[in-house]
């Protein structure tokens, strides 16, 4: 019993982990804001120069794929509140986790999809694979800790 105890208390570690890996992995791709679209261009095939685009559309296009930045920062913020809502044994905490994991997974899906089968990209984006390794990975720390947080809910 201590050892199944032992390693469902440490679930909201691993949220905690998570939610640090993305702010930190959405911080640095926002400091390489610049590259984002060069890099779009060129996953997508295309050979459009970017020196042939006018400096606005440049800035509006830069803006444009830099806004979810600021989304996904604030998801990972969620997955703090709500790891520390698992540390706490708070009702909410386990099933908006596990909502948080599977949003994960299927945004990657979602996304991952588009790219590779509505654009034709040769593969999914980086960003598109860490949504999925960190939901996968957040979904079956949760559902492994499910017995521990069934006793303070009803599922």
């Amino acid at each position: 019993m201590t050892k199944e105890k032992k390693s469902t208390n440490y679930v909201w570690v691993i949220m905690v982990i998570l939610s640090s890996i993305f702010i930190i992995w959405t911080i640095f791709v926002f400091s390489q804001g610049n590259n984002i679209f060069p890099r779009a261009l060129q996953l997508a095939g295309s050979t459009q120069a970017i020196e042939d685009i006018e400096i606005k559309a440049i800035g509006f296009i830069n803006m444009s794929m830099l806004k979810p930045l600021w989304e996904e920062i604030w998801i990972g913020v969620f997955g703090f509140f709500f790891a520390f809502g698992l540390k706490q044994k708070k009702k909410y905490a386990w099933t908006l986790s596990l909502i948080w994991g599977v949003m994960f997974i299927a945004n990657a899906a979602v996304q991952g999809g588009y790219e590779v089968i509505i654009l034709k990209w040769s593969n999914a984006c980086l960003q598109t694979y860490l949504f999925l390794i960190l939901g996968i990975i957040a979904v079956i720390s949760l559902l492994f800790a499910r017995r521990e947080y069934s006793r303070y809910q009803n599922l």
